[in-house]
Order: structure tokens, then sequence, then C-alpha cells
């Protein structure tokens, strides 16, 4: 199925909620975060975008901070792992709430770092309604009535992506990384792809130095995966790279139209 408005999802579906598309100095858009509902009103988070903007976006979204009961972090760079601070302060007050924070061992521990240096504490405010788990690639994780299952990527840091299986269907996230195969065995017939971009192929050599993809490898990844949709995300500001010229390229790749992610838009799978 498509892009959505809102409202729950159909009971045969998964359904993902783009919280923030837009790379790290994308002033126009949220930075990196998907949130996932759950079954009985809860909901899970992918990476947590760069700061309070989290909040502002989960408001927006009309998602109640209470519901949110599991955070999936890709890697440390601030535009996905910015906005967990702010996250546990406005968790600590709230009674009814608990999170697990899901990364990588490295990951998990440069998280718990950076909260001990900018607000020190955190931790114990919440106590024993914050847990910690580490992932393992291949390794697949039951939150409530979803699958997740990481993989690495090549981001030129500890990075994962991450496979959603849910309600009979399954969406692929991939995180910051670079053109590799973990990605297209993951994404294998997937119902949905969602890739990170970051500009048209006559970019490909900067887009590599900086652990990125190209909108036109992106396309390929989709195809050679025999996955249904694919949908760009993680955009830099539209003066460096137009979202749907962008789109235009990778769907010449994979050989269908391929959609582009806007802010506090809802797509089932």
């Amino acid at each position: 199925m498509g892009e959505s408005d809102g409202g729950p999802a159909a009971p045969d579906s998964g359904r993902v909620i783009f919280l923030g598309t837009g790379a790290a100095l994308n002033w126009e858009r949220a930075q990196t975060s998907l949130a996932v509902p759950l079954a009985g009103d809860e909901a899970m988070l992918i990476d947590a975008s760069s700061g309070t903007v989290l909040l502002r976006q989960l408001e927006a979204a009309e998602i109640p901070l209470e519901s949110v009961r599991h955070l999936f972090v890709s890697h440390l760079h601030f535009d996905h792992a910015g906005g967990l601070a702010p996250l546990l302060t406005a968790l600590a007050p709230l009674p009814g709430a608990f999170l697990a924070v899901h990364a990588m061992p490295g990951t998990l521990k440069g998280l718990r770092e950076l909260l001990a240096l900018t607000i020190p504490g955190v931790e114990g405010w919440l106590g024993g309604r914050l847990a910690w788990c580490e992932l393992a690639p291949g390794e697949s994780v039951k939150v409530n009535d979803a699958e997740i299952t990481p993989f690495r990527v090549d981001h030129g840091l500890e990075c994962v992506g991450f496979r959603v299986a849910q309600a009979g269907s399954v969406a692929v996230f991939a995180a910051d990384t670079r053109p590799c195969r973990e990605v297209v065995e993951n994404a294998r017939e997937a119902d949905l792809v969602i890739h990170e971009v970051y500009g048209l192929k006559a970019e490909a050599e900067r887009a590599h130095a900086l652990g990125h993809t190209t909108a036109a490898e992106a396309g390929r990844i989709a195809r050679k995966a025999a996955s249904r949709r694919l949908i760009l995300t993680h955009f830099r500001a539209s003066r460096f790279a137009d979202p749907e010229v962008l789109a235009a390229e990778a769907g010449a790749s994979f050989g269908q139209p391929v959609e582009v992610a806007r802010d506090l838009t809802a797509f089932e799978f």
C-alpha cells in the first residue's frame, strides 16, 4: 500500500512513520528518525534524530511519549542519536514510561558515555524503567508484534541497518552506508526498502568518501534485491540535491517509480 495521512495500520500490514528525513546539516527537515506502531498502542523508534526536534516530531505525529517503548539506534552520529538525551529527560517524570535502547555494543557504550557528559544522572532518573540491549548482526529481536534483525552496513564506523518483519510484511531500513551486499541480502524480496541517498551518480566519489550512496546505486540495490518498493530518505538541503531528481535517477536504475520520504508522512508495507 502507499502513503497515508495517519490513523491505525491495517491488521494485515506494517506501518512506518517518517519523523525525520534530513541529513545532518539539512535545516529544511528534521533529522533521521522512524516510528513503527506496535500492537497495544505501543511504538518503537529507529534512530532518534538530532535533539529536541524528536520531541516536536513525536507530538506532531500524535505519538504519546509514554507509548515509545523501544529505540533502535543505527550508529553514533548526532543526526541519528542526538535525540536520546531529550527523550530520556522527557520520559523520566512519566510514571508509566519505559524505554529499551537497542544498539551494537560500541554504539551502546558511546551513547552512555555521551549521556554521562551531557546530562549526568539521567539513567538514574529512570532507574529500572531504562534498559540497554546489545544487538548482534543477524540475530533477531522480538519486540511486541514485530521482529527486528540488525545487519552491518558500510559507513566507516560501527553502523547497522534494520530488517523489520511485522504482520507478514517486511520493511528494510538501510542506515547511512556505502553500497554493500549486506543491504541487498537483507532487502531480498522486501515489501519496502528505505534507503539513504547522498546525491546523483556524478557525485559518487564524494558520496563514497563520506560513507554514503548515490540515487542510482540505491535503485540498483533495490532491483538486485527484487524489492517491491523503494523510498529514499536522509536528504541534504534541496539546494544541494533535489529529492525529486534523486528519485528519478533511482527509478531509472530500479526499473519502477521511487518515492521520496517527507517528514511526518506514513507508509504501509
